[in-house]
């Protein structure tokens, strides 16, 4: 049971964070990111590259996550803020496009051949109670918790209180002075440097391949719909949720069974309670 728990936590960090990276954008400036697993897998790809040229894996790392926050705010300005007037829609229509904009790109540069990070925790086990516990499981682990304290730290800085401004009403925002197209081009760079640490996350302890960006990015938006789109501490317990229990569905019931389970349970949250398990109540004007 406990080899099954924590493997069922080192996936939901994974979902975790790249729940949190959506909710964050969101919260912003009201778009759902359907591109955003692929944006991380860009940095992913960023980080391996820069792995075979010589460096060590944690500069490796590091280097990619300023090239993600430059990235995130450069997709921003260059196509979502073109957007800004128009409604929902075209704007949902642009991240759709650039999944596969970017896709294609990760398949013409890199291949489709799976990849191996030398992460050097890689092969590192544990044997607790005569369960094997992989030390990579809990660098995950523990790297979800870390990204999600340093984003509740962040929003108790200006920046985050200007962004939590801009989410609970944008007009009043910008007749207090905040720039929304700055403080959307930092949720778009926050937001990928957290999407690239969930691709680097998911990937360092098995493959890095082209597919994986399409399971993450589901399991990312049905812990995000688990905190109704506006709670980062429902979307991060709700990834590490989804995670647990697929794991130990697959152990118990069956190994098919695990890619029903996200399905099953926003099925189960949008007819039981479709503003989210884990949204906070919001005052309203009557």
């Amino acid at each position: 049971m406990l080899q099954q728990l924590i493997g069922g936590l080192e996936a939901g960090s994974s979902y975790a964070v790249i729940a949190l990276a959506i909710v964050v954008i969101m919260k912003s400036t009201d778009v759902p990111n359907f591109a955003m697993a692929e944006m991380g897998l860009v940095v992913a790809y960023v980080a391996w590259g820069l792995t075979e040229i010589g460096l060590s894996f944690l500069p490796a790392v590091a280097l990619s996550l300023v090239f993600a926050a430059i990235f995130g705010a450069a997709i921003e300005f260059a196509a979502l803020r073109p957007l800004s007037g128009a409604s929902h829609f075209p704007t949902l229509l642009m991240t759709i496009g650039l999944t596969f904009a970017l896709g294609a790109g990760i398949h013409l540069l890199a291949g489709s051949a799976p990849q191996s990070f030398p992460s050097p925790w890689r092969s590192v086990t544990y044997d607790v109670g005569g369960q094997v516990i992989s030390l990579s499981a809990l660098v995950t682990i523990a790297t979800g918790f870390v990204v999600a304290l340093l984003l509740g730290l962040f929003f108790k800085t200006s920046w985050g209180v200007q962004m939590r401004a801009i989410a609970e009403d944008r007009s009043v925002a910008r007749l207090l002075g905040i720039s929304a197209g700055r403080v959307s081009a930092l949720a778009w760079a926050l937001g990928t440097v957290m999407a690239g640490v969930a691709l680097i996350l998911a990937t360092s302890s098995t493959v890095l391949s082209p597919g994986i960006a399409t399971a993450l990015i589901l399991k990312g938006f049905v812990a995000a719909v688990l905190g109704g789109f506006t709670s980062m501490t429902g979307a991060f317990l709700g990834g590490l949720l989804i995670g647990v229990l697929e794991n130990l569905s697959g152990a118990y019931i069956s190994t098919s069974s695990k890619s029903a389970i996200a399905l099953l349970v926003v099925f189960v949250v949008l007819l039981w309670k479709p503003e989210g398990m884990f949204a906070a109540a919001r005052a309203r004007e009557v």
